[in-house]
């Protein structure tokens, strides 16, 4: 098919005959947008889309253009709402059953027999939010200008090596980039399909080279000029972190162009509502030849809670959203009749998650924390059916282990220490060594002081339930105080290791290989019960890192085989040792498996599947084309 032709050649069946018959269908566009090509002011659809648009097939039906899809989004540290709706366009992508990866932004995809080269085609004709064509330049510029710039020295990502290595990109043509890797990974195309697979993809170089001295001998002076200290400054203030998508400042610019659907018009965390805008230039079609979204515009109203977003969906400013709705989503179907259910399949392992840091600063408090008989009277000591009854009727007793429909259920680690029996918690406080008490009935630590620690978390309904916890630990005669903190403080601590314990949610419920952060001590950004660790682990030489003992250096090695075969047998076996350890190590404990909650709907708002996983993995809702969504009273 020539470029820029104007029709979409689709084989339509006819039932009587049974006979393929091939019709011509032109391409179709949302009425805004064919008013503007119409007074000049956009090209035609044939020259915005490529030549080989991806084509989405809807949920139920094909849909009508129009509307607006309501949410509501936290007004600090919720970027995880965009993400998840509108700024998930990877390479691969998740089918919406979760059951494998497709190609997306990507045309065509080929791994090498080995696992170690992965050759991506491109869509030709495809272009970014304003206009510009998107290539293989884009992909070269952000691995030669972003990801190995000095500059720019965290900006590597656990996920993009393999080996110790780096991934190394190569533009084989316009339209095609390898991506080689030292070592096998066969893990590579799932990793790419997670939320932090957009990367690769997310660097227009035609916008942001003027800010790099590389390409422009006046970046410094320029940023200066603006009342930056220089051009570094100036390139994070415009785009955020790079390296990380978990960067709120990466959606404080509208005008960086974007693959995405809808187009941010304002600053996430000011404008209220924060409102996006359909794509011109989106590049998937449906199976008619209609250029999406249907939807034409999102608009995000700002609310300070969880508990505000339900109040926002009870007074009909939410007409599709699961992200912070679930716990109170009967009361809101009970008094919003417009909306109704979707199921969410939960994929989290743990309500909460309590993790000492066994790498803490404090020599005293690292050795007692690592004292495996120290974690098992902690748990011992947890009355979990009574804090179930308070906070979550009917959900089963769990430890932080894969949920039991997981491939990867461990029933060790999902069912040791869990018995409520405070004697036996008191036993193996004698056994870690803590035997004297002062007139408080504080434990005494070795060095004569009180045992004291602070374990915090983020979220009042969260903060309620750890407050119920600290009650039990502190019968054991632990000073053990709980702090409710504000996220971004909460991640900071944690990414400086100056915490104690964390108390948190429960990723790897169903996708324990995908996120094992809780099984192993391999991301310093989110296995917080040991980041010198999981420092080591990344790299050996950086002086955050601490050498950890040689079962957990054994388990790494593990994980690193795990990743290089692509073989799904031999990756099973790697994952079921990994979490043998795991069990032995017994690195956190849990409370019990969230049940599968809901999300609301509007009744005129279709397309939503009735079933979805729920999983950051996942990227939930994403994956299950919200491009294709439509507003229309039945």
């Amino acid at each position: 098919m020539r470029h820029h032709t104007l029709i979409l050649i689709v084989a339509l069946t006819t039932m009587l005959t049974g006979v393929a018959k091939t019709h011509a269908v032109e391409f179709g566009e949302a009425p805004e947008l064919a008013k503007l090509v119409e007074d000049g002011n956009l090209p035609p659809v044939k020259d915005r889309l490529p030549t080989a648009p991806m084509i989405v097939t809807p949920n139920e039906r094909v849909g009508t253009y129009g509307g607006t899809w309501k949410m509501a989004q936290r007004n600090s540290r919720d970027h995880a709402l965009l993400i998840r709706t509108i700024g998930y366009e990877p390479l691969l992508r998740w089918t919406p059953q979760w059951s494998s990866t497709i190609p997306n932004v990507a045309l065509s995809f080929q791994p090498s027999s080995d696992a170690t080269e992965f050759f991506f085609r491109l869509r030709q004709g495809m272009r970014w939010s304003d206009g510009t064509p998107f290539t293989a330049d884009d992909i070269v510029f952000w691995y030669e200008d972003i990801l190995n710039n000095p500059a720019f020295a965290d900006a590597v990502p656990e996920w993009l090596t393999s080996g110790g290595n780096t991934v190394q990109v190569d533009e084989i043509d316009p339209y095609t980039v390898a991506f080689r890797f030292s070592k096998p990974y066969g893990l590579f195309p799932t990793a790419l399909a997670r939320p932090e697979g957009v990367e690769p993809v997310s660097y227009p170089a035609h916008f942001l080279k003027p800010l790099l001295p590389k390409y422009n001998a006046n970046a410094d002076a320029d940023a200066q000029k603006m009342g930056y200290s220089g051009w570094k400054e100036r390139f994070i203030d415009v785009f955020g972190q790079p390296g990380t998508i978990d960067d709120p400042t990466r959606w404080n610019n509208p005008d960086v162009p974007t693959l995405n659907a809808w187009v941010l018009t304002g600053v996430y965390g000011k404008d209220d509502p924060l409102i996006a805008k359909r794509n011109p230039y989106y590049w998937k079609i449906d199976p008619t030849g209609r250029q999406l979204p249907y939807i034409d515009t999102v608009s995000m109203t700002l609310v300070p809670s969880k508990s505000a977003a339900g109040d926002a969906a009870i007074a009909g400013k939410v007409n599709m959203q699961e992200r912070h709705i679930g716990t109170r989503a009967n009361e809101v179907l009970a008094q919003n009749k417009d909306l109704q259910a979707f199921t969410l399949i939960e994929s989290d392992m743990n309500i909460m998650t309590l993790s000492l840091n066994l790498n803490d600063k404090d020599p005293v408090l690292r050795d007692i924390f690592q004292n495996k008989d120290f974690r098992v009277a902690l748990s011992y000591a947890i009355d979990r059916e009574t804090i179930i009854d308070r906070f979550v009727p009917g959900a089963l007793p769990h430890q932080a282990a894969p949920r039991p429909e997981s491939p990867q259920y461990h029933t060790v680690l999902a069912r040791q220490f869990m018995a409520y029996n405070v004697e036996l918690a008191r036993s193996y406080i004698a056994k870690a060594g803590l035997t004297t008490i002062n007139d408080d009935g504080i434990l005494l630590r070795p060095d004569g002081k009180p045992l004291s620690f602070t374990i915090d978390t983020e979220g009042a309904e969260r903060f309620q339930m750890l407050d119920a916890v600290m009650g039990y630990w502190r019968e054991l005669g632990i000073d053990v105080r709980a702090r409710n903190l504000a996220r971004d403080e909460f991640v900071a601590l944690r990414e400086r290791n100056e915490h104690n314990a964390s108390a948190w949610g429960g990723d790897g419920g169903l996708d324990a290989m995908l996120i094992p952060i809780n099984y192993l001590p391999m991301s310093s950004e989110s296995s917080w019960f040991a980041t010198g660790w999981a420092n080591w682990y990344l790299n050996p030489e950086s002086p955050d890192a601490i050498t950890p003992p040689q079962d957990v250096q054994d388990q790494l090695a593990l994980y690193d085989q795990l990743k290089a075969t692509a073989n799904a047998e031999k990756q099973n076996q790697l994952m079921r040792d990994i979490l043998d350890i795991s069990a032995n190590q017994f690195y956190l404990m849990g409370i019990a498996l969230p049940p599968n909650r809901k999300g609301v709907v509007a009744r005129d708002f279709h397309n939503v599947p009735k079933v979805m996983p729920a999983a950051w993995s996942y990227a939930t809702p994403a994956p299950t084309n919200p491009s294709q969504y439509f507003i229309q009273p039945e």
